[in-house]
């Protein structure tokens, strides 16, 4: 119950979702990429529908475009 609050409370701040991993770990080199570029990020741990914790990095919803660029992100 309490996810999609903080979810809505994500989207009303202008947070979205840049990527999610199984640890913490896998996502020290986007960071670090991120961080080099100033941008604000938000990192938090939640359970996925399997019970198993999963980690989320937001960026701000302005900023998207540029951490795409900044860590190669390309669409499927």
């Amino acid at each position: 119950m309490l996810e999609p609050l903080i979810s809505f409370w994500l989207m009303l701040c202008h947070w979205v979702k840049f990527e999610t991993a199984p640890t913490e770990e896998e996502l020290e080199d986007t960071i670090e990429l991120l961080k080099r570029q100033n941008l604000p990020l938000k990192l938090r741990a939640r359970k996925n529908k399997a019970g198993q914790e999963e980690y989320i990095l937001c960026v701000r919803d302005a900023d998207r475009d540029l951490a795409r660029y900044c860590t190669g992100w390309r669409p499927f």
